[in-house]
């Protein structure tokens, strides 16, 4: 879902929200199925919230929070890709099969990876076509800056704003970056969404 407005001279605003993306899910199934205890905190969410909870492949003896905690970090860090503004491949590569070349430096972590993404993947697309299915609210941001907008007496400026929506128990919105933020599902189906969200864009709006 991509809600924006468009002038004359380019667009005025972005709001992106990135539901069902397959990488953070991945990585989510991961530390619940091999039971890593890479606790909340920072950008790092709650538990994921999945029922029942997939069996693990390795034995107590696998540390593998520091290689975890990095693979999130990388993909709560990497840069939308912009093929118009950026040169090589895309830096999403790092972490997608068959390799997952990111984890390199987690050995144990990456094989771990590379042989159980597909069962993160069986289970992303099935939530996933779960919720296309499912009634899901109406998008408010559109709406929510134009209300904005009447209070300022003005246009807002040009800004971009993201949303990475998470299947977690918790409720924490976590900021990545000032425009970048970790929003639980739950949250952002939920009633308390707007009022969350009107003072980032009244703060962005200048």
């Amino acid at each position: 879902m991509l809600p924006m407005r468009v002038f004359g001279d380019g667009p005025s605003w972005q709001i992106s929200t990135d539901r069902w993306n397959q990488a953070f899910d991945w990585a989510l199934w991961i530390r619940a199925a091999e039971r890593i205890d890479a606790r909340a905190g920072g950008v790092v969410p709650g538990p994921l919230d999945i029922e029942p909870l997939p069996e693990p492949s390795t034995g107590p003896g696998f540390d593998f929070i520091d290689g975890w905690v990095g693979w999130w970090h990388g993909l709560t860090a990497m840069p939308r890709w912009r093929p118009e503004q950026m040169s090589g491949p895309p830096p999403q590569l790092a972490f997608l099969p068959p390799d997952f070349p990111g984890l390199a430096s987690w050995p144990d972590l990456q094989r771990v990876v590379v042989e159980r993404w597909q069962e993160a993947h069986d289970w992303h697309t099935r939530r996933k076509f779960a919720g296309i299915h499912h009634d899901a609210p109406q998008p408010r941001e559109s709406l929510l800056v134009l209300d904005v907008e009447r209070e300022l007496g003005r246009r807002v400026p040009a800004f971009e704003l993201e949303f990475i929506l998470l299947p977690v128990l918790d409720e924490e919105i976590r900021e990545v970056t000032p425009t970048r933020y970790l929003v639980p599902e739950s949250v952002y189906d939920g009633p308390g969404w707007i009022d969350w969200l009107r003072p980032v864009v009244t703060r962005l709006a200048g």
